[in-house]
């Protein structure tokens, strides 16, 4: 389904244009080939504030595959992609102190690059993993950003830990690539699986200890600060409740407490509160929201128990869960997960 969400309409940064044309030129063709098409340049896309609209994106990564004559390029632009080409964001997580602290930024800040991506990282399973869900729905584009982002996650967490032997399971929610299969064998320690129910990185939890080699803790807070600043400029543009519910969502925790994330907005709870209620809604209704959503992602992943989705979520049992379930949708937890469409 060809759809566009508003944070769709947001766009991609310029920059990703560029590592585009980095993977195209192999072939031989140069910017004027890849851009002149959709009125773009090299200068243009470098930009720190210019973003390719969804449907240009699209109509670009089409060109270049025509261009090319690959079925895919996903495999090509995360392997060339480098931790820096994401910014202040990059930054930050390549001088973090560890691949946890690594995955707690890009929880928080992915939003300030790719405003239509969502990262769900897990390690209460027996292996650690990261769930991307992306709005993105036009065809070849969301394919191809799957592909280079789990590719690209692959490349640099092996450039940023020094560790080249990295092992883990890959699941795709569509089909392989014709092709592919060439690539898969450059990965001897990682299992491929396409048409899978969900995007899901799953690895040893060994690996979250694994140690950044170029960790440096000041040079990484500045980063953070400038990233927080970027965040602080979105949030002038966006309303608390939106706030809230990032915080929320991108969280460790889905359960975070009214004071936590007061104070991570640098405010009293009680001002939380009395300004989430000019805005008609309150912190307990937010919260309800994130978690109902973050219910049924999970509840749509058949490897996950009751009982594990019930403290994921903050729960002390699965009575108490399934009665908020009831209360959300009207509809048990086993009920829903037995047809989700009802």
């Amino acid at each position: 389904m060809n759809t566009i969400s508003s944070r769709q309409d947001q766009g991609i940064p310029g920059v990703y244009g560029l590592l585009l044309l980095d993977v195209v030129s192999r072939w031989g063709y140069n910017a004027d080939t890849l851009f002149a098409p959709f009125q773009l340049n090299s200068e243009k896309l470098a930009e720190p504030d210019f973003r390719i609209s969804t449907s240009v994106a699209n109509a670009l990564i089409q060109h270049a595959l025509a261009l090319t004559g690959e079925s895919t390029l996903g495999y090509h632009l995360g392997t060339q992609m480098r931790i820096s080409i994401h910014g202040f964001i990059g930054y930050a997580i390549m001088t973090a102190n560890d691949i946890t602290d690594a995955l707690v930024l890009a929880n928080r800040f992915v939003q300030l690059r790719l405003p239509f991506l969502q990262i769900y990282f897990s390690t209460f399973a027996e292996k650690a993993t990261l769930q991307l869900r992306s709005d993105v729905s036009i065809e070849p584009l969301r394919s191809e950003i799957c592909i280079a982002l789990t590719i690209g996650i692959i490349s640099m967490a092996k450039a940023m830990t020094g560790v080249t032997d990295l092992g883990g399971e890959i699941d795709f929610d569509f089909p392989q690539p014709e092709g592919f299969e060439r690539y898969i064998t450059k990965f001897p320690n990682h299992q491929f699986r396409f048409d899978q129910p969900h995007l899901l990185i799953s690895f040893d939890k060994k690996y979250l200890a694994l140690k950044m080699v170029n960790a440096d803790p000041i040079a990484s807070q500045i980063a953070i600060n400038q990233c927080e600043a970027e965040l602080s400029a979105l949030g002038e543009r966006r309303r608390l409740s939106m706030a809230v519910r990032d915080i929320l969502t991108h969280s460790e925790q889905h359960y975070l407490s009214i004071e936590n994330v007061a104070y991570r907005l640098h405010m009293s709870d009680r001002t939380l509160k009395r300004q989430l209620a000019t805005e008609g809604t309150s912190f307990s209704t937010i919260v309800d929201e994130v978690r109902y959503r973050h219910a049924t992602s999970l509840l749509s992943r058949t490897d996950y128990t009751l009982e594990q989705i019930a403290d994921e979520l903050g729960y002390s049992d699965v009575a108490n869960f399934s009665r908020a379930f009831k209360r959300w949708s009207g509809r048990s937890p086993s009920n829903w997960r037995k047809d989700p469409y009802l």
